[in-house]
């Protein structure tokens, strides 16, 4: 009996309104997948219509493909009534209610070539395969009941069977004509179905067209031919990728002549594993696509190496699985890994690298990339003056050392072309200042058509930070070997170490070199070492992956960044040992192997350190300051302080300094959305200025204390009288201070 051919399945829904609501089913997800696509309609043909449109979209504008959605399962549906307890409150406390509710869904099912059932809500994208359907009652019972266990009755109401639920098979015009007519299912397709659903077939692709044509010739040359795997080793933007769609060009050229030339499969450890939520079953799906490559001659391109050899939750990785067929030469793997990713790897498996024939891509020289850039550009929107494009090459050479040629260089003219500020033909001067506005780089750090001496740059830092002139200009120093292009290229752009009493602005100096040298304080990373001091806290620094916000994805995500570790010295002793990479090599390893690159990174480190011997405010900075740095001395490794560039000591604020820290913040507290939408203007009296100086003013504790002053004396005040009189507007309004005690008002 043949298989029947794949198309899509749409679960309906009708509704009370006459109505339906038909779900596209996808045949495996992720996590992290965004939800199917869906449509409302009065009649099943109006659904199909905004289904096409929905999907045709998601197509082409994420990285889904059509194969997602394709089944060959035949499914029904049946309803099920299920009890669920839900949530009640005992004095005032939320419990799991002793009451039961009854739920009535639907699901659809369909028997697997296995002899199992898959079993489905494809409302709320659950699955479960079963042995005997008739367990699905008590599975789905164990699964809802257990997912509404303690939930407000009201959630109920989205699971509950609301009419009619039913699945139609459906194939879109577009989807016949994109995978060829007829429908997909010719002989082939039927000898390989996981291959087809977790794998692009990339010279078919590169047949129709739908392959990205890459600029330029091959590098490596490869043809397909060899018995071995191949690993091309290269830096991030190298065009490791683009030589494997070189390859797939090739093995097209060779088809014309030879029809059984090889086929290049192109897939990732993601896309094996994803929807794979039961034990054994993405061990089940790995070895299958082994048993239908097993002997055919073609390539399985499977992206980065890494994730191949990272260990599921049962100890085994896609590479255990591989490794049996690639060492027998059954199965022929490209991969491609960085030159660090592939140290990593050999600590990992040495055994499965060494089946992997290595092919290194170094990155090209400055003039061939130009060249290559030029046949992007002249195919572009915009004209480019000979100079700019070179312009432009140099400053990713400067600044975005995290990427490599040619591949840094691509992205920076297809930025360019989206560049609505720049018009007409681009001259040098105008690849600077794209490059500037794309980045957040100061114009007057990155073109030599300005000047930026240390005392601007200084003065710079000191309008946002109050009372540390000398710690401005120590800061400011950094900053120049940045603007002169003298930095090591090793390493990070600087790294600081402030040093002094709590609350004189060593945050507020970090953050306003964030401000000056990419323009916005978003582009500081945080890092609060306190939390830091346990045993093996340390790792938290190196999570990784989607939705994860540790140091280690903050900055992946965004190279060019200020990164802040607050009270460094609270951190357990093998934090030190992770910022010594940081510090001496401008990288770091995540957890999932991969490194990280902070050579484009500023890196600021606080500490309290020595507070307590600091003689009081007013006996000297400079003894001050030499205290800070002899008790950081003594409390840090040498080869740590050996790697900082600067200690930066901060001096103890004084009653004039706190005085101009409340002007500042009293400007800002003016400059607020509750009063700018009202037209209300404020206006401090000099009295009021010295008198809440004078309450935010402790020795020990900095400008802390002033922020609370504001509020509880002026931000306090203020929301009580727009509450009072929320029609006030087009207003000025005074805070003073009066009496012998100088009482504020407003």
């Amino acid at each position: 009996m043949s298989r029947p051919k794949p198309s899509l399945r749409v679960y309906f829904v009708a509704h009370a309104d006459g109505h339906r609501t038909g779900l596209l089913m996808r045949a495996w997800s992720s996590f992290f997948d965004r939800p199917p696509p869906a449509a409302y309609g009065a009649t099943e043909e109006e659904v199909f219509e905004r289904l096409a449109a929905l999907l045709q979209e998601r197509l082409v504008t994420t990285d889904e493909t059509l194969d997602r959605y394709l089944w060959t399962e035949r499914f029904q549906t049946r309803s099920v009534r299920l009890d669920v307890h839900p949530a009640a409150v005992i004095d005032k406390q939320p419990v799991i209610g002793g009451r039961r509710l009854p739920l009535r869904l639907s699901y659809a099912w369909s028997k697997m070539e296995s002899g199992a059932f898959r079993v489905m809500l494809p409302r709320f994208s659950w699955w479960l395969i079963l042995e005997d359907l008739d367990a699905a009652k008590d599975a789905l019972a164990h699964a809802v009941a257990g997912a509404l266990m303690g939930a407000e009755p009201a959630w109920l109401y989205d699971f509950r069977r609301e009419g009619e639920e039913y699945v139609r098979e459906w194939l879109p015009d577009f989807a016949r004509s994109e995978r060829g007519a007829p429908p997909p299912g010719t002989s082939e397709d039927e000898e390989l179905p996981t291959l087809r659903q977790v794998a692009d077939e990339w010279v078919e692709r590169a047949a129709k067209g739908r392959l990205e044509r890459p600029i330029g010739a091959a590098r490596l040359g490869l043809d397909g031919s060899g018995e071995r795997s191949l690993l091309l080793v290269g830096p991030p933007g190298v065009g490791k990728t683009t030589e494997v769609r070189h390859l797939a060009r090739a093995l097209l050229a060779k088809r014309r002549e030879d029809a059984l030339a090889p086929k290049l499969w192109a897939t990732s450890a993601d896309r094996l594993l994803a929807g794979m939520i039961y034990v054994g079953m993405w061990q089940e799906r790995v070895l299958a696509l082994v048993d239908e490559l097993a002997g055919r001659g073609d390539l399985l391109y499977v992206d980065r190496l890494g994730p191949l050899l990272r260990p599921q939750p049962d100890g085994a990785s896609v590479a255990d699985l591989l490794a049996p067929a690639v060492r027998a030469g059954e199965l022929r793997l490209v991969a491609e890994c960085t030159e660090a990713e592939l140290v990593e790897a050999r600590r990992q498996d040495p055994g499965f690298v060494e089946l992997l024939e290595r092919r290194l891509l170094p990155e090209p020289t400055l003039a061939w990339t130009l060249q290559r850039v030029r046949e992007r550009a002249e195919r572009g929107p915009k004209d480019w003056h000979p100079r700019a494009l070179k312009r432009g090459l140099e400053l990713l050479a400067a600044y975005r050392r995290d990427r490599a040629f040619p591949g840094k260089a691509f992205h920076l003219v297809e930025a360019f072309e989206r560049d609505e500020a720049t018009a007409g033909t681009l001259y040098p001067r105008d690849a600077e200042e794209a490059f500037a506005r794309q980045t957040g780089l100061p114009l007057e750090l990155i073109s030599d058509r300005y000047a930026a001496s240390v005392e601007q740059v200084a003065e710079r830092l000191r309008q946002g930070v109050v009372g540390q002139d000398a710690a401005c200009l120590q800061a400011a120093r950094a900053i120049a070997p940045f603007k002169a292009g003298l930095n090591a290229p090793d390493r990070p752009l600087a790294s600081l170490l402030f040093c002094g009493p709590t609350g004189v602005g060593k945050t507020e100096l970090a953050k306003q070199m964030t401000r000056y040298l990419f323009g916005s304080e978003e582009r500081l990373v945080r890092v609060d070492m306190s939390e830091l001091g346990a045993p093996g806290a340390a790792r938290r620094l190196l999570a990784a992956g989607r939705g994860v916000r540790s140091l280690a994805e903050s900055v992946r995500r965004q190279p060019l960044s200020v990164v802040l570790f607050d009270e460094i010295e609270k951190a357990h002793p093998e934090a030190f040992d992770l910022l010594l990479g940081v510090l001496g090599e401008g990288r770091l390893t995540d957890l999932l192997g991969r490194f990280v690159d902070f050579r484009m990174t500023l890196i600021v480190m606080t500490s309290n350190l020595g507070v307590r011997e600091t003689a009081p405010v007013g006996f000297g900075a400079e003894e001050a300051g030499a205290d800070f740095l002899r008790a950081v001395r003594d409390h840090f490794r040498p080869e740590f302080v050996g790697r900082v560039d600067q200690l930066v000591p901060f001096r103890g604020l004084a009653l004039e300094d706190v005085a101009r820290i409340a002007r500042l913040q009293l400007a800002g507290i003016a400059t607020r959305e509750g009063l700018a939408r009202r037209g209300i203007r404020l206006e401090i009296s000099p009295a009021a200025e010295r008198r809440l100086a004078e309450l935010g003013y402790a020795p020990r504790y900095g400008a802390r204390p002033l922020k609370q002053a504001l509020e509880a004396h002026v931000v306090t005040p203020l929301a009580v009288r727009l509450a009072k009189d929320p029609a006030l507007r087009d207003r000025t309004l005074r805070v003073g201070a009066e009496g012998e005690d100088a009482d504020l008002h407003v």
